[in-house]
């Protein structure tokens, strides 16, 4: 083996993860193109749901979930104690932002999109969930993360 060089393996290996890397980027880039649009409708449900009478906060984000679902995901805070009461305070917020994703997205975008991880907190600390809001859910075991827009448009009057 004397005289012969070897291989430059090094390079090649470079090369190679800066051309995966770039291949990353530019999924990833792809995959949350629409981010900005997300975010518009994350302010424009947040607002919607700040209107409602009884509601003193409003934190919405938009949120990727493991299997690329959509979501919307946040915290609106109360200014009632009372649980029945924030409860009819969180349906008519939830209202809110339901109609705001009904009418911004498109179908099936909007039906689809993940709702169940936006909770209430009343004034002294107690929070409610969108499940205590009796969505429709056909699932034989409902949990918060299947809960989507669509599961409130009987509901709310919507389709």
């Amino acid at each position: 083996m004397l005289g012969r060089k070897a291989p430059d393996e090094g390079m090649s290996m470079v090369s190679r993860r800066g051309v995966l890397g770039g291949v990353a980027a530019l999924a990833a880039m792809a995959l949350s193109g629409c981010g900005g649009e997300r975010r518009k409708l994350a302010e424009a449900a947040q607002a919607a749901a700040a209107e409602i009478d009884g509601v003193s906060g409003a934190e919405l984000e938009p949120e990727d979930g493991a299997n690329f679902e959509r979501a919307l995901r946040g915290t609106l805070t109360l200014e009632t104690e009372d649980h029945a009461a924030g409860l009819a305070v969180f349906d008519e917020a939830m209202r809110a932002i339901v109609t705001v994703v009904h009418d911004e997205l498109g179908e099936p975008e909007a039906e689809s999109l993940r709702v169940g991880w936006i909770t209430a907190v009343l004034a002294n600390g107690g929070e409610i969930t969108a499940m205590e809001l009796e969505p429709d859910m056909q699932a034989a075991n409902p949990r918060l993360d299947r809960i989507t827009a669509g599961s409130f448009y009987a509901k709310y009057g919507l389709s």
